[in-house]
């Protein structure tokens, strides 16, 4: 038991400093996206990782080994391919169009309620508690009222017309469904003894391929200069690389509902960012949300709390009569 809690623990560390990073990156691709085109942060990121996490993966696992290993998942890794772009292609876009903290909050927060829906499709699952349910359900209407008033232009971000937002709130909500997906869709891949970096060696192709053959269709140069090939590549390690591995490593040590409870942090250091972006405005319906969403974490971190008491004191008692 001292054991399983102790990995519950890093998993949660690992999260939580996910998240703090995710905020950052989040912050600022929203701001370069005013004046870079998605599809070369897109390609410049998911190239890097791909080639690190691959040569990584082939050096521990063997070429021969790690080929076997992508021919006898060769179809889910299809999936969580399409989930990765679903995941990241609708969060870099929806941050050109929203508030960051409107993308963070969307993003993520939708997840436990979606868990709870597609869950019962994967055999990676666990049932979440009713407490768990009921506190998804709430946070999930919370996000539908704050992408509401982000369609009525009341954010924080305010020079887009009604279609950029459409745009933005399509983008948020293919990214919330593709981040479930990804994380119940990768639990399977761990439950099968896969390490983090072999998903993330494969993971990413699909993307790769797509945001390749947009910047080609369109024209887009992908050479930066000097300068902006050292903001790219800093964009690239502290922003995408390490934490992707962070990330894998949670959804390897939690049960998918606990990942996407954990993820509710990033839209609170999100909010706290992102005022350091000067286009950003004050918009207290995104603090609403979030105060909303930190009231619901604290009931569902005391009532998880108590519950671990519960049962360690009805093992106590099974002890001290045996």
């Amino acid at each position: 038991m001292l054991n399983r809690f102790s990995v519950t623990n890093i998993g949660i560390i690992f999260g939580i400093v996910f998240c703090l990073i995710s905020a950052i990156f989040d912050v600022y691709v929203g701001n370069i996206s005013q004046k870079l085109s998605p599809a070369i942060i897109i390609l410049y990121c998911f190239v890097s990782s791909t080639l690190l996490f691959l040569c990584v993966s082939v050096s521990k696992t063997g070429p021969r080994n790690y080929y076997h290993k992508v021919k006898s998942n060769f179809r889910l890794i299809i999936f969580i391919n399409t989930s990765v772009v679903c995941n990241w292609g609708g969060l870099i876009v929806s941050l050109k169009y929203l508030e960051p903290a409107v993308v963070g909050i969307a993003t993520v927060a939708c997840g436990p309620a979606i868990t709870i829906v597609c869950s019962r499709f994967f055999r990676a699952s666990t049932r979440p508690t009713s407490m768990e349910s009921m506190i998804s359900w709430c946070i999930l209407a919370l996000v539908i009222i704050m992408l509401a008033n982000s369609y009525m232009g009341n954010s924080g971000v305010t020079g887009t017309n009604t279609f950029d937002r459409i745009i933005g709130i399509v983008c948020v909500s293919i990214s919330a469904f593709g981040t479930v997906a990804y994380t119940l869709l990768s639990k399977g891949l761990n439950n099968d003894d896969w390490k983090s970096y072999e998903i993330l060696g494969v993971r990413n192709i699909i993307i790769v391929i797509f945001s390749g053959l947009y910047c080609i269709y369109n024209n887009i140069g992908i050479f930066l200069g000097f300068s902006g090939s050292i903001i790219m590549t800093l964009l690239v390690i502290f922003g995408h690389i390490i934490p992707i591995f962070l990330i894998q490593k949670t959804i390897s040590k939690l049960t998918p509902i606990h990942t996407s409870m954990v993820l509710l942090f990033l839209p609170i250091f999100t909010l706290t960012l992102q005022y350091f972006d000067t286009r950003i405005e004050l918009s207290w319906y995104s603090i609403y949300t979030v105060i909303g969403i930190i009231v619901l974490l604290l009931i569902q971190s005391l009532n998880k709390l108590i519950f671990f008491d519960s049962k360690e004191l009805v093992k106590s008692e099974k002890n001290c009569n045996n």
